[in-house]
């Protein structure tokens, strides 16, 4: 026997010696009933005699079951234990079976009596092959000790219909070792499908902690690795962005031009891989408020018109007064990729529209192309992370097709429906559905505020990074901030403590290189300096560091800094100071 065949009758014994209580009450019910029936005209000892039989055989049967469950499984001998369950089975069928010859011999013209008892050994049998009765054995043991008796005294006694009782016997005795056989094999298979189906759950389950432990590698992986290309981009980007503001003559405008366009495009690259690294991390939080749809619509206007005429397109935005509630930094992503999508697969002379719609439950944001289109069986596919359309060769200038990806869940975490229509060789429309906001709470003069000097604010940078550090203080006095550059929390602290003014706002890398990390640095020096707002910068996308980040409450920014990005943060800080300077 296969192991795989003696775990099924392993188990379906367990199933019938789980069964004995309930079948043994019912048993001595339908007992109790029978002598009451034949009482009147069967012999009262006789009677007597078969309840006490009949009662000894069920509380042996009761102690096999429980001697059963009390088994260790992997110390039970299934041959052993069905021998048990069929003689204490075929013991009950023979009690049964006996009580029906007692019937014949004792009352022969009460055929009643045979009958009943007949009703029970097949109702009994039938009803049983799934359970207690589940193994052929066990079956075959209980009903022919119940039939064969009353076949042999079926034959020796004479009665009114003789021929047609052992016809109706033979019959009724084919049918149920039939049904039974049929009632043995379903138990049988329904036990080795839920094994089946257990075997496969738990190789689901193999598969899927394999595939979490493949997703954190490769987090961790992209964690270390970005980590360290992140560092000189960071330089790259700061050191671009000031020279850009410093160049005057044209044709070395152009080049710088050109410069910061490349520095763009792979610092462009890496915060997608951040972006989705960040979202499986679960870190993203929403930060809502109303706000004029327009906000978005200029961002994508002063984003896009000049690579649109670059590429010979013609990109339209459609003016629109509404103001709406969501995330504005989330959404201006989700729009951006749209547009930028729409613009890398429309053909040269085509157009791009961004407009948007009315709707009762919000404000449609959609855009429209007339480029190649997309092919219906390409619609569920396109939101994939990695997935291009037409792009087999995998250029670089057509992405990494992370931005659809990145697009859906940034539209899930904010609630916000998104959809796409498509004609191949005609265009598409990609749409996302935006609640209306509250025109009473939009303050107008944000935008303006993000670009106001930081003339007297006070920034303490640590970073071990000697490019980096040197890059950031030349952006931040570009700004009209004073800049005290460190690089470690041991140089900060010397520096602090010998002079160096107390900062309106500490910027500190992750990665210090010391026995302590920006995060822990920053907590430190909060009790000393207090006024000063502690901002995190860090290239480390390893989810734990962005939990850590996100419980601790610290701002942070990842690396490479967007320059506009640090400048909005420093201005809100700066802002708040003077406030509270001026009170």
């Amino acid at each position: 026997m296969s192991p795989k065949s003696e775990q099924v009758e392993r188990e379906l014994l367990a199933i019938g010696f789980r069964a004995y209580p309930r079948g043994l009450l019912n048993g001595f019910v339908f007992a109790c009933l029978t002598i009451w029936l034949v009482w009147p005209r069967m012999p009262h000892q006789l009677l007597g005699g078969w309840f006490a039989g009949f009662a000894t055989i069920a509380m042996c049967r009761l102690a096999i079951a429980r001697a059963f469950a009390a088994t260790a499984p992997g110390a039970i001998d299934t041959r052993l234990w069905k021998r048990r369950a069929a003689f204490s089975y075929g013991a009950t069928g023979f009690a049964w079976g006996l009580l029906a010859c007692c019937a014949i011999h004792f009352a022969p013209g009460v055929h009643i009596f045979v009958l009943w008892v007949g009703f029970l050994i097949a109702l009994f049998g039938v009803l049983q092959a799934q359970s207690t009765g589940a193994l052929p054995i066990i079956f075959r043991s209980y009903f022919l000790s119940a039939t064969i008796p009353l076949v042999v005294v079926s034959i020796i006694e004479p009665g009114q219909f003789y021929w047609l009782r052992l016809a109706a016997e033979a019959s009724i005795i084919t049918i149920c070792l039939l049904a039974g056989r049929s009632g043995n094999a379903n138990a049988a298979a329904s036990v080795a499908m839920r094994f089946e189906n257990m075997e496969l759950l738990q190789k689901l389950t193999e598969q899927k902690e394999e595939l979490a432990r493949a997703n954190s590698a490769k987090t961790r992986f992209l964690a270390a690795a970005s980590h360290d290309l992140r560092q000189p981009m960071q330089a790259m980007v700061l050191l671009v962005e000031s020279l850009q503001e410093r160049v005057q003559e044209p044709a070395t405008q152009r080049i710088v031009d050109n410069i910061r366009s490349s520095v763009v495009g792979m610092s462009a690259l890496l915060n997608e891989i951040l972006d989705i690294s960040k979202f499986d991390a679960g870190t993203v939080k929403p930060q809502r408020a109303s706000f004029p749809v327009s906000d978005v619509l200029d961002r994508m206007r002063s984003s896009f018109t000049e690579p649109a005429q670059r590429q010979g397109l013609v990109l339209r935005i459609r003016p629109c007064a509404a103001v709406i509630e969501t995330d504005p930094i989330l959404l201006a992503r989700i729009v951006a990729n749209f547009v930028d999508n729409a613009l890398r697969y429309t053909a040269r002379g085509g157009s791009v529209l961004v407009g948007c719609r009315r709707r009762a439950n919000g404000m449609l944001i959609e855009v429209w192309d007339n480029g190649m289109g997309i092919d219906a069986a390409q619609l569920g596919e396109i939101f994939r992370e990695f997935y291009q359309v037409e792009n087999p060769q995998r250029d670089r200038g057509q992405g990494l097709g992370l931005g659809l990806a990145i697009v859906e869940r940034t539209a899930k975490l904010l609630d916000h429906p998104i959809a796409v229509r498509s004609r191949p060789d005609r265009g598409s429309v990609f749409s996302i559905l935006v609640p209306h906001g509250d025109p009473a709470q939009v303050r107008a003069a944000e935008r303006a505020r993000a670009a106001e000097m930081l003339t007297g604010c006070c920034v303490l940078v640590v970073e071990d990074d000697r490019e980096i550090r040197a890059a950031m203080s030349v952006l931040l006095e570009g700004w009209g901030c004073h800049v005290v550059a460190a690089g470690s929390a041991e140089e900060a602290e010397t520096l602090l403590a010998h002079g160096a003014p107390a900062p309106d706002a500490i910027l500190a890398d992750y990665r210090l290189g010391g026995a302590e990390n920006g995060m822990q640095f920053l907590r430190r020096l909060a009790a000393r300096y207090p006024g000063a707002a502690p901002v995190l910068i860090s290239g480390d996308i390893a989810p734990e560091v962005l939990k850590e980040a996100e419980m601790s409450r610290i701002p942070m920014l990842h690396k490479p800094l967007r320059p506009a990005r640090l400048r909005a943060m420093l201005g809100s800080i700066w802002r708040e100071r003077s406030a509270l300077a001026a009170e």
